[in-house]
């Protein structure tokens, strides 16, 4: 950005919250940073058992971050978008100034380009069900100038990632899907609540939420809907399916550096599937990306690395027992397995752009883990497994390394219904995530 554009988003940001520094205030206290009650959260804090300092980038009116592996970052670094209840807002990485950028609460947050300066949203058309069943038009609005110009439009399904050169969404459908949870619209798409799910046991008795996921999750696989992967082109808004199946196919990816290359996942119990895939957006390619080699073995939670050469994925062998980071080299087959203690397991992963570090959002005592202590933000620092003797190498076995951790954050009173999607910032130097340890959903920024 600029100094004329600078001073322009701060004095537009000015506008919006009062002051164009409105990140830097001080506030609050205690062990979380929480303030009276009934007041706003802090909008920045020192973390009282780890030392680190926390900004608030939200307003008071609350906010969402998008899902962990979604960019929402301008190819420059400077500008973050965010989902508020008025809208979609930029936040200025260097101030923490505010701006709103889409006045209109129906604008659903979808991602920020990878080359250019645009962030995209979508409207879906009023009416009962699941907004993935009523027809949506997706938008692009440069983050300089405001302009808005309409991408598409699609009867039916939702839209995962935006190509490396920008030329190409990727997004899925499914025909004859019912929600997770019948008495709720969509649980797991609400933009600014917890997830909701409710099921009983064979005991009559209510399940906890992890469990009651899990058994919405196998009633969903079960069901075997008929479903289409599709690409998009921003050029001509013409729509192409690229593959069909009626297995549950969801988060899809592009790679950040190749155009043409796809990741997705067959959704479900992770320990009926083989989750994670990839394809070529000409459907060329289809293959899984992991195999199952025991019993319970479990994985997902995929996301490439920042160079596009390296597939990141939560891996336990088996479910809730041994925990990895596990990587993928696409090109050579190279595996890369980084232990994780059971404390710092994590909701999701996410990796530095330097490549050099690693993070995690934690979970609570309910999740896979059954972790004692596992509500934290975590830094993750890879290191190798030195045993005192020179051995061979070979490049066909998987290498082990160790994930030595730090605690960021304190996530004692979050609440994990919420995911909080950890994200590294630009710089490395910090993590954004979304939180409602103070009651309400905000995005809140810790540096490292």
């Amino acid at each position: 950005m600029d100094g004329s554009t600078r001073r322009a988003f701060l004095g537009a940001a000015a506008a919006m919250t009062g002051t164009a520094m409105a990140g830097r205030a001080t506030g609050g206290g205690g062990a979380i940073g929480q303030g009276p009650a009934g007041a706003p959260p802090p909008r920045t804090w020192t973390d009282a058992k780890t030392g680190r300092r926390i900004v608030r980038l939200s307003g008071d009116e609350g906010g969402n971050k998008l899902y962990f592996y979604r960019n929402s970052f301008t190819p420059q670094g400077d500008l973050m978008a965010m989902s508020s209840p008025r809208g979609i807002v930029l936040v200025d990485i260097e101030t923490h100034a505010r701006r709103l950028l889409v006045a209109d609460p129906r604008a659903d947050l979808m991602f920020t380009a990878r080359r250019s300066r645009t962030v995209f949203y979508s409207v879906s058309d009023p009416g009962d069900g699941q907004p993935t069943d009523r027809p949506r038009t997706f938008f692009a609005v440069d983050v300089d100038s405001g302009r808005t110009r309409r991408i598409a439009r699609i009867e039916a399904g939702q839209i995962g990632a935006i190509n490396a050169d920008d030329t190409l969404f990727v997004g899925t459908v499914a025909y004859g899907d019912a929600p997770l949870q019948p008495d709720l619209p969509d649980p797991r798409n609400r933009r600014f609540g917890q997830a909701e799910y409710a099921a009983v046991g064979p005991d009559g008795r209510p399940l906890n939420f992890a469990k009651a996921k899990g058994v919405r999750m196998l009633q969903r696989w079960a069901a075997r809907v008929p479903m289409e992967l599709f690409v998009i082109d921003l050029r001509t808004g013409q729509r192409r399916v690229i593959h069909t199946a009626k297995d549950w196919l969801n988060h899809p990816q592009f790679s950040p550096t190749d155009p043409g290359q796809i990741i997705f996942s067959h959704e479900g119990p992770w320990h009926r599937v083989t989750r994670m895939w990839r394809i070529r957006t000409d459907g060329s390619g289809l293959a899984a990306t992991h195999d199952r080699t025991m019993n319970m073995e479990i994985w997902g939670h995929e996301f490439f690395g920042p160079d596009g050469k390296w597939l990141w994925y939560d891996l336990q062998t088996p479910r809730g027992q041994v925990f990895w980071v596990a990587g993928l080299e696409l090109a050579t087959g190279r595996r890369l397995w980084r232990r994780v203690e059971r404390n710092d397991w994590s909701v999701h992963f996410n990796v530095s752009p330097d490549r050099r570090l690693f993070a995690g959002d934690g979970g609570d005592a309910d999740m896979v883990a059954h972790a004692p202590d596992g509500k934290w933000i975590v830094l993750l620092t890879p290191e190798p497994v030195v045993d005192g003797e020179t051995q061979a190498y070979d490049p066909a076995l998987v290498t082990p390394e160790y994930m030595r951790s730090a605690r960021l954050v304190d996530m004692s009173a979050h609440d994990y219904r919420l995911e909080p999607n950890v994200t590294f910032t630009p710089d490395s130097r910090s993590l954004v995530f979304g939180s409602n340890m103070h009651g309400q959903n905000h995005v809140y920024r810790v540096f490292l």
